[in-house]
């Protein structure tokens, strides 16, 4: 069964949710592309010019694994922790790219 989480609105969570792995990311955005609910995007880090993929909205993410399949480098990877990668998500991302 799937946990109920803080900010959820009371709907189940996925079981698995992304975590980026900025050190691996090559800034592609296929997994952008992937994310059949447009919960994915790309955000500039604290480097000038490079970009990660973020969760702005972690409860639109379904779990599908769609993002993770898609990075061939492995800067996303599928997690059974999801209350610490919706925190993650929430409390830690980088700054909006313009």
């Amino acid at each position: 069964m799937a946990n109920t989480g803080n900010g959820s609105g009371g709907r189940k969570l996925p079981k698995k949710m992304p975590w980026v792995i900025p050190s691996q990311c090559e800034g592609c955005g296929d997994c952008v592309n992937r994310c059949q609910r447009k919960g994915l995007v790309m955000l500039e880090t604290n480097v000038a010019g490079v970009y990660v993929p973020w969760l702005l909205e972690p409860d639109l993410c379904s779990g599908c694994g769609r993002c993770a399949s898609g990075c061939v480098v492995g800067g996303i990877v599928m997690t059974e922790y999801v209350e610490q990668a919706r925190r993650r998500f929430l409390e830690t991302r980088p700054r909006i790219a313009v």
